[in-house]
């Protein structure tokens, strides 16, 4: 019986990286960047996907912070399970959005300007995030 776990633990470890492999194949780590794109058919779709599927994500942020009563969730033991880091739970922002939105995106900033310089100064915190918006 000690032979055969030990050949079905083998089969059962190169199976598993035979899994990993074929899915880093097919999910590689950095997808395709939509500006990147040759064809615009499938700028137009990976584009309506992406919106989709950040805005869902917010969504499902808003629900848990609903459910919780907290702002912030703790995700320390399925990282750690998982064995990712914090950057790995944050969403990018789309360079389309921001350089479609730039002229909003500054009135914005000017705005907050006016009203952090009528506020006087309360403290050192940077309120932009140029990196992306993070789901903890």
């Amino acid at each position: 019986t000690n032979m055969s776990h030990r050949l079905y633990n083998e089969q059962w470890h190169s199976t598993q990286l035979g899994l990993r492999d074929l899915l880093e194949w097919e999910m590689p780590k950095q997808p395709p960047k939509p500006e990147k794109m040759v064809h615009s058919q499938k700028r137009r779709t990976i584009r309506l996907v992406l919106d989709s599927t950040i805005g869902r994500l917010l969504e499902l942020k808003e629900e848990l912070v609903k459910l919780a009563i907290l702002e912030y969730q703790y995700y320390d033991d399925f990282m750690a399970d998982m064995k990712l880091v914090p950057s790995d739970l944050e969403i990018p922002i789309p360079k389309y959005f921001t350089s479609e939105n730039a002229k909003v995106l500054k009135e914005r900033e000017k705005l907050l300007g006016t009203v952090l310089a009528k506020m006087g100064p309360q403290g050192s915190s940077d309120v932009r995030n140029p990196g992306g918006a993070c789901l903890c």
